[in-house]
């Protein structure tokens, strides 16, 4: 990909916009930097990311992030694979101005100053700052230093540099305050996942979902909790050993069953041979819509169940005498279960 920079008024000098120190600072790293400011100095260039990746000694598979981040900053735009600064015409360069004079007016009302709304990023896949900017955060940054003697303390080893650059990312480029990352840590330790890994996936989805306090991370916790214990009961009701880790999809079916429709153990279990008579297997796509039939019928028990196909049986003597409709499962079952 071909990077071209329009600078426009910013062409004569070598300038940064002051937006990159203002906002743009706290959730950079050295990577995110060096790219931008390389391309700003080499904008009557066109650039591609072999040259980049040659005078900054930043990976190429990396530029392309660093480049969306100042995007998503509104540092730069892009269009049809071309960056651009934001045109702004309020926004001020990092070249200083001298003050202008003003005539000083005794009873001139006071204008309140506020903090501007801290900025929102999507950090699906954040950048992990390289070794050299997590060296010197370390040795520059005390809350850095806690978090990481904290989090050795209660990993109960030492940790790499590639784990604290995992840590700073999650500070700064996710923006998690440093008790929600603690917090984070001994949830991690509680359901027996305590790795750098498991850490940085449950890390990155709370900093999209917005968590930015222990209340947020504990009702987080209480959520996850809930939704593994819905899949206990699932999983039991199934027979299930050694089922693994649960996707996603598959916690949010269990959730539903157990917490909203409140099916028991017993009913999950009908289900569950129905489809495997029927499919040959589990299908909780297959499941999910013989468990939502009977739902919206008002069956809740194996009572329930036989009454309402009995009814069904003697109203319909020749027809399918089923709480549930095969060929619409059937088409349910032809759709991705994302499992």
């Amino acid at each position: 990909m071909s990077i071209s920079i329009n600078l426009g008024a910013w062409r004569s000098v070598f300038a940064v916009p002051s937006k990159v120190v203002d906002e743009g600072l706290k959730f950079s790293d050295g990577v995110k930097l060096k790219v931008l400011l390389y391309v700003l100095r080499n904008a009557d260039r066109e650039l591609d990311n072999s040259d980049i990746s040659a005078c900054t000694g930043v990976n190429v598979t990396d530029i392309p992030e660093a480049l969306d981040y100042w995007v998503n900053m509104g540092i730069l735009q892009k269009s049809d694979q071309v960056y651009s600064p934001v045109d702004n015409s309020k926004e001020e360069l990092s070249v200083p101005k001298p003050e202008p004079v003003r005539e000083v007016m005794t009873e001139e009302p006071a204008i309140e100053k506020t903090e501007p709304e801290k900025p929102r990023f999507t950090v699906t896949k954040p950048q992990k700052p390289d070794y050299v900017f997590t060296v010197q955060r370390l040795a520059d940054d005390e809350e850095l230093k806690i978090l990481v003697s904290e989090a050795q303390t209660a990993l109960g080893k030492v940790l790499s540099n590639a784990d604290i650059s995992t840590l700073l990312m999650l500070k700064d480029t996710c923006g998690l305050p440093l008790d929600v990352i603690l917090m984070l840590i001994q949830y991690a330790i509680s359901i027996d996942k305590g790795n750098m890994r498991t850490i940085e996936r449950i890390g990155v989805s709370w900093a999209n979902d917005g968590v930015g306090s222990v209340e947020e991370a504990d009702n987080k916790i209480r959520l996850a909790t809930q939704r593994t214990k819905c899949y206990t009961i699932v999983a039991s009701a199934f027979g299930l050993k050694n089922a693994g880790s649960p996707s996603k999809k598959q916690l949010d079916y269990c959730s539903t069953w157990v917490t909203e429709w409140k099916f028991p153990p017993e009913m999950l279990r009908e289900a569950y041979e129905r489809c495997v008579d029927s499919k040959g297997e589990m299908k909780f796509n297959y499941i999910d819509g013989i468990l939502k039939r009977w739902h919206n019928s008002g069956i809740q028990n194996k009572t329930d169940l036989a009454e309402f196909e009995s009814s069904k049986k003697k109203q319909e003597p020749a027809a399918q005498t089923s709480s549930y409709d095969i060929d619409e499962l059937e088409e349910i079952n032809r759709l991705d279960d994302y499992e």
